[in-house]
């Protein structure tokens, strides 16, 4: 492994110094830091390093931008004596005491959904592609769709989607600082089929003898996240009102007990009625599928840059749950693409050697795993007109899916590696279709933008 000791002692100091780190994590290509003071944050300092390829702020996490080497700098990082000295732990959870006037609440939530969902968007897209080959191989009749073997592979994706309160609830005790286990157990109560099956939802059910609107779980979010935060304050109170030596058993009892019906009577019915409402804003939206595909493949990857997908993504997951099938989550992969030609270009017909290079390392990680914050930062930010470059061919990628009312059907990257899954998507074929739009015309357009000498960062 190389050692990244100077990179991650440059990185301190340009932070404000391991004593203005409250908490650090990662993602797959950046290091995110929850910092005591912002102002300490130099991003130009930053960004001047070698090994970084840029950063940001979002979601109230000051962000420095690796790559795909990010788990080798951040497993170096935590090691760092200067960290161990704060006691900050690997993955540890976001401070409690972060002061809350310099983080506004769209920022919590954000940060929030990222701390819930990050942790399972590896699996999802890992599913994704296990469904996508599954679901080829039994329209080829190569497997029986109704044996054990296509359901096997078809469950690791669909289990997922189908169990999401059992795992949202775990990670989401970890954000809320309350029992991760009797978090889970909360989540499996509600999902357990005995209780499962008799939630229709829009139905009545009794429990208690309190009649109720029944909402079924499965695939759903919000009731599970409004339960585990207020578990965790009812789990605060128990610990601070009730002796020590009785804890172990009466706190995680009277959790479960007062939670699960109170998830099953209050929280499903409210988050249904959430749901429903988000629901009909997103079918005003997605009314004209045309729209929706145009708008999501011309700006979703730079929703994804600033970290604003958190509070997308879950909705668009929960959408496609319900009806089977989501057209934005297929045409936000455009612009991905569209990155993906605007780097080949430059790696082409760029001038200088280490731009050149730049340009076609980040090419082969979108083109590989869909990864395309080293083509963002490393080329396309650093000039407008490839900004509006990389839109302006994923929105028009986005028309052709739209005209081919394309959708995605499970959930995956763009990139070679997570391509199978996308077999099985709503018209196939157009969907290749918009993949070559994107990359020929972002590629064409950057090519021609460089030769001829409107974007001069690439002609030194």
């Amino acid at each position: 492994m190389k050692d990244y000791t100077e990179l991650n002692q440059a990185i301190i100091k340009n932070v404000g110094g391991a004593e203005n780190i409250s908490n650090v994590i990662h993602c797959a290509t950046r290091l995110r830091f929850t910092l005591k003071d912002g102002t300490k944050f130099d991003a130009e300092a930053i960004k001047e390093l070698k090994g970084v390829l840029g950063t940001t702020v979002a979601g109230g996490l000051h962000q420095v931008l690796i790559g795909t080497q990010v788990g080798d700098v951040y497993a170096q990082l935590m090691e760092m004596p200067e960290i161990k000295a704060q006691g900050i732990v690997s993955a540890g959870a976001i401070d409690e005491n972060l002061d809350k006037e310099k983080v506004g609440l769209f920022d919590r939530f954000t940060r929030m959904m990222s701390d819930v969902y990050s942790p399972f968007i590896p699996l999802l897209a890992t599913g994704g592609i296990a469904s996508g080959i599954i679901g080829l191989l039994a329209n080829m009749g190569i497997v029986d769709s109704t044996g054990l073997t296509y359901q096997a592979f078809y469950s690791i994706f669909y289990s997922l989607i189908y169990f999401f309160p059992i795992l949202l609830a775990f990670t989401a005790a970890k954000h809320f600082k309350c029992n991760q286990y009797v978090a889970a157990a909360l989540g499996a109560c509600i999902m357990y089929p005995g209780v499962a099956d008799l939630l229709v939802t829009g139905e009545q059910a009794t429990l208690l003898g309190i009649n109720f609107p029944a909402y079924n779980f499965s695939g759903s979010f919000i009731p599970i996240l409004m339960s585990v935060f207020c578990m965790s304050y009812f789990e605060r109170f128990l610990k601070k009102s009730l002796p020590q030596v009785v804890q172990f058993i009466l706190v995680p009892l009277l959790c479960l007990s007062v939670f699960v019906p109170l998830t099953i009577i209050v929280f499903g019915p409210v988050g249904g009625v959430i749901a429903n409402l988000i629901s009909s804003i997103y079918n005003i939206v997605a009314g004209n599928n045309i729209l929706v595909s145009v708008v999501f493949g011309g700006i979703f990857s730079l929703v994804i840059l600033l970290g604003m997908h958190w509070a997308v993504t879950p909705i668009l997951l929960g959408v496609m749950a319900t009806q089977g099938f989501e057209p934005a989550l297929a045409a936000g992969g455009m612009g991905n693409y569209a990155a993906l030609g605007v780097c080949l270009a430059v790696a082409v017909f760029a001038k200088n050697a280490n731009d050149k290079t730049t340009a076609a390392s980040s090419a082969f990680t979108n083109a590989l795993c869909g990864i395309t914050e080293p083509s963002l930062y490393g080329i396309i930010l650093r000039d407008k007109l490839l900004i509006g470059t990389m839109v302006l061919s994923g929105a028009v990628a986005g028309l052709v899916l739209g005209i081919g009312k394309v959708a995605a059907t499970n959930f995956a990257f763009s990139g070679i590696l997570a391509f199978s899954a996308w077999f099985g998507c709503v018209n196939f074929p157009m969907y290749c279709a918009g993949i070559a739009t994107s990359i020929i015309l972002s590629f064409v357009l950057t090519a021609t933008l460089i030769k001829s000498g409107k974007v001069k960062e690439f002609d030194k």
